[in-house]
Parts: C-alpha cells; structure tokens; sequence
C-alpha cells in the first residue's frame, strides 16, 4: 500500500516526460526536417509528404504553431508577383492548410482569410474574396479590438473598393487607435 503512491508519481512523471516533451520534440524535428526539404519540393504532392510526418505527428504541443509558420510562408509566398504557383497547386495547397488549420483559433482564421484574400488578388475568383472575408469576420468576432484581425479585414475591404466596410473597419480602428494615420487617410479619400 505505502508503494503505490510512489509508483503514481512516477508513471505521472513518465507520461508528462512523454507527452509534455518527447512528442513535441518528434514533431518539432519534422517539421525542421520538412523545412530543410523546402528548396527539393516540384509538387504540391512534394510538399505534402515533406510537411505531413510533422502535421500527422500526435503530439499535445506542437499544431498550432507549425500550421501557422506553414500558413505565413504560403500567404509570402503566393502574395510574390515572381512565384511561378500555378493557380491549381496555390488552390491545392491552401486547401490543404484550411483542412488542417483551427477554425476557432484567432490566428489560423487571419491566416485562411490572408490566404483566400491572397487567391482573389492574385486570380481574380469572386469566391475567394467571399472566403476571405468570411474568414477575418469570424476572427473579428472572436477577437473584436484586435489590431491582427481588423487590418487585413481593412486592407481586404480597401483591395476591394468596398467603401462601406472601410468605414465600418476603419471607424472601429480609429476608435481604438485614434492616431492611425493610413485609416485616417483612406477614410478621408472615400
């Protein structure tokens, strides 16, 4: 009896060993692995199987933040006017990172709502503006005076020639930071 307690501690110990630091190193070793892969990717067949051993990975730690670099560097990436994507793999790939991403998390909704937005520029579809928007009002909801979540939804509403959400956008901007002067700026040119 005077030894069970003692064996609880250390299975609790082992576990918290294994889930609090192992699994997290294991994933965060592939991801660094896919990392180094980056300049062999030909495909968005390639670029599945370099990232997916880090994003399948079972870990506690470790999804949030590889899906947001990952969701970062593709929005860089697809936003440069030399990248040679074509619109069905930047569609693959963004696709992709939306299935995986976290669809309550503030942060990955920026990232998909970059992303669509990224899509409407650069080809021009009508229904990734919507997914865009779509994306940063629900970021807006949960994070309402964020600055993350209202300048791209700005910046969308602007790209877009909405002068309406610009104003709504950008009256609640200067409400929480009076000395925006580029949101002072474009309300002032509508």
């Amino acid at each position: 009896m005077k030894y069970i307690l003692p064996v609880i501690i250390i299975v609790l110990a082992a576990l918290s060993i294994y889930f609090g630091a192992y699994t997290p190193l294991v994933k965060a070793r592939n991801f660094v692995s896919g990392l180094r892969g980056v300049s062999f990717i030909q495909s968005v067949q390639d670029f599945k199987e370099n990232f997916d051993p880090a994003l399948e990975f079972p870990s506690p730690i470790g999804d949030e933040e590889i899906l947001r670099f990952l969701g970062s560097d593709l929005v860089s990436t697809l936003s440069s006017p030399q990248n040679p994507v074509t619109e069905e793999a930047a569609r693959t790939l963004v696709e992709y990172l939306e299935e995986k991403l976290i669809k309550d998390d503030t942060r990955h909704l920026i990232i998909l709502g970059q992303l669509y937005g990224t899509l409407w520029q650069r080809y021009g579809n009508e229904s990734d503006f919507e997914k865009s928007e779509q994306y940063l009002l629900k970021a807006r909801e949960l994070g309402p005076k964020l600055p993350p979540v209202l300048l791209p939804l700005f910046d969308l509403y602007q790209k877009k020639g909405d002068a309406e959400g610009v104003r709504d956008v950008g009256g609640e901007i200067l409400r929480y930071w009076p000395g925006e002067g580029f949101v002072k700026e474009a309300l002032g040119d509508l």
